[in-house]
């Protein structure tokens, strides 16, 4: 039922209508519709008491009529101001939590308006600075707010009640799991006897939600402290299931067709280990690769992955069969950056590129032992789907490739940067820049050069194509590769979005030689979200063709396109 208010200022008017919101039918009587009335102005009223016009006085005027629309007459009075703030139960805090709530009340002083919405919000605040220093069952008796009519103001005091000072102690873990309590201690993120923060047992939420092991995590202190004057944390665990299998599909003009299937078993020993299987089927690569990964060795974040698979590959710029055995250790300084090494045996049979120019079909038979090196920092918080943070990946990898009556020697580096912006509410910025230099012998696997153009890089060529040539007019592998993309993503609903890129990128045979000969190319696509990440859909042109080059191609996968 609506309602006609007079005597408000306008800036009260949006908030008053949105206090006012009575939905319902028509009033079925007269007593019906004074009735309602009545509830309007109560509540107008207490709005307005809630901005500190505490001597307000809403009066609904008499209705006669269910035909009429009852009028609210405001009587305004002055705004009260915030006289004093006073807090007790502080007496007895550490100093380092008395000089805390100090600075708290330094956000509402004396002399500001008195509004309801920001003394509950300085209460809330008071109650969590006392539990980040080690307060864990702080608790509040209350505001007392007195009003002075005569001096339009009002004197505050929060009674607050912080409980005893909890330290950490043991952290008990439930019986029946199939996950060994070794596996779920090295997640334990405070000594015993340390202070009691809401950031500790939150990160400690994080790192058991990070095994992906638990459908139901639950952190519980113990109100009353051991013989050791320390709080038991009861940590409530619910297993997940095991296993997975996932499937996916992709296709693009430049790349073709392919298929991906996968199968993960997780918890395979009880220390939180994970043992896979993935196949892809594709027009320019198949392989088959299983992956052991072994969490939290010794410390928490140390992670050992070991793989062995087969790979098949034929593009325009090479073939390759291979089989590749790797182990990998990482390590994250911090909860964004992360430092890896490991080692890897690569034996492959792939183009030999100096018999290829001399019209010979050709292939050599090569092993490679590698010692890749990598630097990560991730901000992002959604992988298939970035809206704000920043990745930044270091990779150095030094290697020796033994062939018949040859050893060649390399140094592989190559980096990107990707940072992402929403520049409105529904719109986000992404721009990404890779570069890659290879220093040594040629005589090296056709992979360990750097090739640029199709899905991955330049979107808009077919696939390798923007890479050098040999006298046949065939790719092949450059020492040096840079791509630069950058997108503009509009999500318009919660299914759907459409994105406007521009991609460009060349490798050649330093990055100067890279830089001077890139090709850029412009695209839209459209996005579908199913619940578990975007369906990506691009269309590109290139910008500045070459004879021979499409005038459109076409991709479609599943996640953005960084």
């Amino acid at each position: 039922m609506p309602v006609t208010v007079d005597g408000l200022p306008e800036n009260l008017e949006r908030g008053a209508e949105s206090a006012l919101q009575i939905r319902g039918e028509k009033a079925g009587s007269v007593l019906e519709a004074r009735r309602r009335a009545t509830q309007a102005a109560n509540t107008l009223q207490e709005y307005l008491a809630s901005e500190g016009y505490f001597a307000a006085i809403v009066s609904p005027e008499l209705v006669e009529s269910t035909d009429t629309r009852p009028r609210l007459d405001v009587s305004l009075g002055e705004r009260f101001r915030i006289a004093s703030i006073d807090v007790t139960g502080t007496d007895d805090l550490t100093p380092q939590a008395q000089e805390r709530i100090r600075a708290d009340l330094d956000t509402l002083r004396p002399g500001a308006w008195a509004r309801t919405p920001n003394i509950e919000a300085l209460e809330t605040l008071l109650l969590r600075q006392l539990k980040s220093s080690g307060y864990a069952f702080a608790e509040s008796d209350g505001i007392d707010a007195l009003a002075s009519r005569a001096e339009k103001t009002v004197e505050l005091t929060y009674s607050l009640k912080p409980g005893e000072l909890v330290r950490l102690g043991e952290m008990t873990i439930p019986e029946g799991l199939r996950t060994k309590d070794k596996a779920i201690r090295v997640l334990q993120n405070w000594d015993e006897g340390d202070l009691y923060s809401p950031e500790k047992m939150e990160t400690l939420r994080t790192r058991v939600r990070s095994t992906g092991l638990f459908d139901g995590i639950g952190v519980d202190i113990h109100e009353r402290p051991d013989a050791n004057g320390t709080h038991t944390v009861d940590l409530q665990l619910s297993e997940g299931k095991r296993r997975t299998i996932g499937a996916g599909v992709s296709y693009s003009t430049t790349d073709g067709a392919g298929a991906n299937a996968s199968w993960e078993r997780r918890n395979l020993m009880g220390m939180a280990d994970t043992v896979s299987v993935e196949a892809q089927y594709a027009t320019l690569a198949r392989h088959l690769k299983a992956t052991y990964k072994r969490p939290n060795i010794g410390r928490y974040g140390r992670t050992l992955t070991a793989e062995a698979g087969v790979r098949d590959e034929e593009t325009d710029a090479y073939d390759l069969k291979g089989i590749k055995v790797a182990a990998n250790l990482s390590q994250p300084l911090n909860k964004n950056f992360t430092l890896s090494a490991g080692a890897a045996v690569d034996a492959t049979r792939s183009t030999d590129y100096e018999l290829r120019a001399q019209g010979i079909n050709s292939l050599q038979d090569q092993v490679t032992l590698s010692f890749p090196l990598g630097a990560t920092y991730d901000t992002v918080k959604d992988p298939l789907d970035p809206q704000t943070g920043n990745r930044a990946y270091l990779g150095v990898e030094p290697g020796f490739s033994f062939g018949t009556g040859v050893v060649a020697s390399y140094t592989r580096i190559q980096g990107s940067v990707s940072t992402y912006t929403k520049v409105a509410e529904r719109l986000v910025g992404a721009l990404r820049l890779e570069a890659g230099s290879f220093l040594g012998d040629d005589s090296v696997p056709v992979d360990r050069k750097f090739y640029s153009g199709g899905g991955g890089t330049v979107r808009g060529y077919e696939y390798q194509s923007l890479s050098p040539k040999d006298p046949l007019g065939e790719p092949i592998g450059g020492d040096a590769m840079l791509n630069v993309s950058g997108e503009l993503r509009w999500r318009k609903s919660e299914r759907w979005g459409y994105v406007a890129f521009i991609d460009a990128g060349a490798a050649e045979s330093d990055l100067s030689a890279a830089a001077e000969n890139m090709r850029s190319a412009f695209g839209l696509g459209v996005r579908f979200y199913p619940g578990f990440g975007p369906v990506r859909l691009d269309i590109a042109t290139p910008l500045n063709p070459r004879d021979g080059d499409e005038p459109v191609q076409l991709y479609i996968s599943i996640g953005q396109a960084f």
